[in-house]
C-alpha cells in the first residue's frame, strides 16, 4: 500500500479499511478509513507512513492513554505532515478518518492549509458552525462526519477545481518532475501557483512533486528484491543517485539502502 512503511510485516496486527464517501462529502473527501486494533498482553507497535499532500480529520478513541498529545476520546484535525507520520499504538484502541484531498479541507471550511502543516489540534465547534458529537464506534462516527462534511451548501470554488485537475496530473503523469513544467500546465502565474499550493494544499509545489515521487521510490523499494537505485533515481525524475539519497534522507530521515534493508519484504 502506497505510502505504509513496511505494511507487509505489521499487516497482521491490526485491521486498516477504507471506503468511498457519499456524492456531495466527495467533493472534499478522497476517501474515509479506519483503524481498529487490540495488541493487549503484546507490545506496543509504531507505525510509519510517508504523507501525502492532504489533512485529515479523526475521531479517537481506546485504552491507550493519550494520542498526539490529547486525551481520549478526542476528535483532532491533523495538518500536511513534511516529513513522515509517527505513531505508537498499544492496548486496544479505534481511528475513523476522513482524508481530504489535497486543497478539500480548505475549501469546505475557508481555513488557510498552511497554518495546520505539522500541527494536531482538537476540532472546534467553529469549525463546522456548531459542535459536532461522535460516537466511539466506526460506522457511526463515519456517517456523521460524513453529513457533516456534506453539509456544506456554498457555490463551487473555481480555484480549487482547478487546483483538483493540476494536482491529479502530478500524482499520475511521472513524466512532471520540476517546478516550471508544472507551472507550464497551471492557468495561474508562477507565483500565484505558489500562493495558492500554500494556502490550499499546506505545502509549497516542490514539496508535493518530491512526495509522490518519494512514495514511488519507497514503494519500489519495498517491493523489489535488489533494486537499482542509480536506474531507480533517473527513471523517477531525479539527476542522479546521489539526488535521490539527498531527497530520501532530508524527507524521510533514512537514505534508500537503509530503508530498503529495514522494510524490503
Amino acid at each position: 500500500m502506497r505510502g505504509v512503511v513496511g505494511r507487509a510485516a505489521s499487516a497482521s496486527l491490526f485491521d486498516l479499511n477504507r471506503w468511498p464517501p457519499s456524492g456531495r462529502a466527495g467533493r472534499f473527501v478522497e476517501h474515509f478509513w479506519s483503524v481498529r486494533w487490540d495488541l493487549r498482553g503484546r507490545d506496543p507497535l509504531t507505525s510509519t507512513v510517508i504523507t501525502f499532500p492532504v489533512l485529515h480529520i479523526t475521531h479517537e478513541w481506546g485504552s491507550d492513554g493519550p494520542r498526539h498529545g490529547f486525551s481520549l476520546p478526542n476528535t483532532l484535525v491533523h495538518g500536511v505532515v513534511e516529513r513522515v507520520f509517527r505513531t505508537t499504538i498499544s492496548e486496544r484502541g479505534a481511528v475513523v478518518g476522513a482524508r481530504f484531498r489535497p486543497g478539500g479541507f480548505t475549501a469546505r471550511f475557508g481555513r488557510d492549509a498552511s497554518v495546520l502543516t505539522g500541527r494536531v489540534e482538537l476540532v472546534d465547534d467553529q469549525l463546522f458552525g456548531c459542535p459536532i458529537d461522535l460516537d466511539d464506534d466506526v460506522e457511526s462516527a463515519a456517517a456523521v462526519l460524513d453529513d457533516a462534511i456534506a453539509a456544506h451548501r456554498a457555490e463551487s470554488d473555481p480555484t480549487y477545481d482547478a487546483l483538483t485537475a493540476l494536482v491529479e496530473r502530478i500524482r499520475d503523469d511521472d513524466r512532471l518532475h520540476r517546478v516550471d513544467q508544472v507551472a507550464d500546465l497551471s492557468p495561474w502565474s508562477a507565483r500565484t501557483t505558489q500562493r495558492v499550493f500554500r494556502r490550499y494544499v499546506g505545502v509549497p509545489l516542490k514539496w508535493v512533486l518530491c512526495r509522490y515521487r518519494l512514495q514511488q521510490a519507497a514503494l519500489e523499494i519495498e517491493s523489489t528484491p535488489d533494486v537499482d537505485f542509480a536506474d531507480l533515481a533517473v527513471r523517477l525524475g531525479w539527476y542522479d543517485q546521489a539526488h535521490l539519497i539527498n531527497d530520501f534522507r532530508s524527507m524521510l530521515g533514512t537514505t534508500p539502502g537503509e530503508y530498503a534493508d529495514a522494510h524490503r519484504a
